[in-house]
């Protein structure tokens, strides 16, 4: 009896593995988001010489991070079906009217685009935490490396072209 049912659950489950990985990443995002957040909050208390628990509430995790992941679950979860049996086969219809000829790795595209999208509403909310602790943008942080690298590749290239074999 206990497999059966172990088994049917993992079937009725595995309608959502187009989207599990999506859905993990989100949800690994929103942990360190929140542990990020606590410990900017750990930083505001000894700036501020309070204890801890004077500026930490438990409703800032009651409101704050459990509404907003369980918004972003019951979004995409409503968007799933939708994305599966219509909007995901319209698109991928069209994509072969128009003759053009290339596999689409997901069956749920929009939902996974939609958790993405939130990943990086996520990321943007650990960017502004990092920043209350560290003085730090991570983002612009990363775009100057990236420059760097690109200058730096270019100038390799260019260095190469010039020498002459």
């Amino acid at each position: 009896m206990k497999t059966k049912l172990t088994l049917s659950t993992l079937s009725l489950l595995s309608v959502f593995a187009p989207v599990a990985l999506c859905a993990i990443i989100l949800m690994f995002m929103i942990f360190i988001d929140t542990f990020v957040k606590l410990i900017s909050i750990k930083k505001i208390a000894c700036v501020q010489k309070k204890r801890f628990r004077d500026v930490f509430k438990s409703k800032i995790l009651r409101k704050g991070y459990i509404f907003k992941a369980a918004g972003y679950y019951i979004l995409a979860g409503a968007m799933f079906p939708l994305d599966y049996y219509v909007l995901t086969p319209f698109t991928t219809g069209v994509i072969h009217a128009i003759g053009f000829t290339f596999i689409i790795a997901s069956t749920a595209i929009y939902t996974n685009i939609l958790l993405g999208i939130f990943c990086l509403m996520e990321f943007s909310s650990i960017n502004e935490n990092w920043f209350d602790i560290t003085g730090n943008n991570i983002l612009k942080s990363v775009s100057l490396i990236v420059k760097k690298i690109r200058v730096g590749v270019e100038n390799i290239s260019d260095t190469y072209k010039n020498i002459k074999m």
